[in-house]
């Protein structure tokens, strides 16, 4: 055995193991704020998984007659806790049910934009060269058309519906996480041990999974959590611009804000329920993604 090799295995058993993210889990516990967004996102996530033993009705229940004159829905009561919608379905119920939905298919499509991401950001980080100038002009691209715009062109093209915004959204992330974990691995592949693993003839294949990969991702971990606040956004806006769910009676909070424009005045909590689960569910990951930046990042560890 070299002498290198003898050097780098004593690093390695020197390294505490797991140390970087023990650190940061006590950090993380002890943010507030970030507490804050978790209790939030697990309470949605509890919602969404034990939705048909909490709801108090079945969402598709209709019953017309709880309607005023005109057909106007009268707001929260004690047996209709947020009220009904313009066709007699309990909102709680929907609300519930709604979670399943808007938190599926952000976790899903940040997966495909994150899975993505990382292939193209790590082969473009470590390869670099004409490989490099390739994927990232294509992610130059990408990123040059706004979001929600590039989002709708792709629904349009695919057809609306809930895989289709799965794969919309996804896609939008691909280029954010490509272009963060590039910029990760070119922080890392000159680093001492990089180095130390290359000397010894370590394969470029093990050298970027086994140790530039573990060591760039967690800038990558925070913005995946930042997308899905991004991701409930952007679904929920498709969802109200009819690119959703095609069938009406499905709850998912978007579509849930589809018909209520023309009673705002009268029946202003048709709006404002969904908006509310929104606007949570949203800061819920925010806070979250906020949280573990300062949990990882070395600059804000002493704030």
């Amino acid at each position: 055995m070299s002498v290198a090799e003898l050097e780098a295995a004593e690093i390695a058993l020197e390294a505490p193991a797991g140390g970087l993210w023990k650190e940061a889990s006590y950090r993380l516990i002890r943010n507030p704020a970030a507490i804050a967004g978790g209790v939030l996102v697990l309470i949605f996530v509890i919602a969404a998984i034990f939705a048909p033993l909490i709801a108090p009705y079945k969402p598709l229940e209709q019953n017309l007659s709880l309607l005023k004159s005109g057909g106007i829905p009268p707001g929260p009561s004690l047996h209709h806790l947020l009220g009904v919608d313009l066709l007699g379905r309990d909102v709680f119920t929907r609300i519930l049910y709604g979670a399943r939905f808007s938190l599926l298919i952000g976790v899903v499509s940040v997966a495909i934009g994150l899975t993505v991401g990382l292939i193209l950001g790590s082969i473009a980080g470590y390869i670099g060269g004409i490989v490099e100038s390739v994927i990232m002009r294509c992610m130059d691209v990408m990123l040059a058309i706004p979001g929600l715009l590039f989002a709708i062109g792709i629904v349009a093209m695919l057809g609306p519906g809930l895989y289709q915004i799965m794969i919309a959204v996804g896609v939008v992330n691909i280029p954010i996480f490509a272009r963060l974990l590039r910029g990760s691995v070119l922080a890392q592949r000159e680093n001492d041990f990089v180095l130390a693993a290359r000397s010894v003839g370590v394969r470029r294949r093990v050298i970027l999974f086994s140790h530039i990969l573990p060591n760039a991702i967690s800038p990558v971990i925070v913005q995946g959590t930042l997308a899905m606040a991004t991701a409930i956004i952007d679904v929920a806006g498709l969802g109200f611009l009819g690119l959703g769910p095609q069938d009406p009676s499905t709850p998912e909070w978007g579509t849930m804000l589809t018909d209520v424009n023309d009673y705002l005045q009268a029946a202003p909590f048709l709006a404002i329920i969904p908006g509310i689960a929104i606007v949570l569910s949203v800061l819920g990951f925010n806070l979250i993604g906020d949280g573990l930046r300062e949990a990882l990042d070395p600059k804000l560890r002493g704030r």
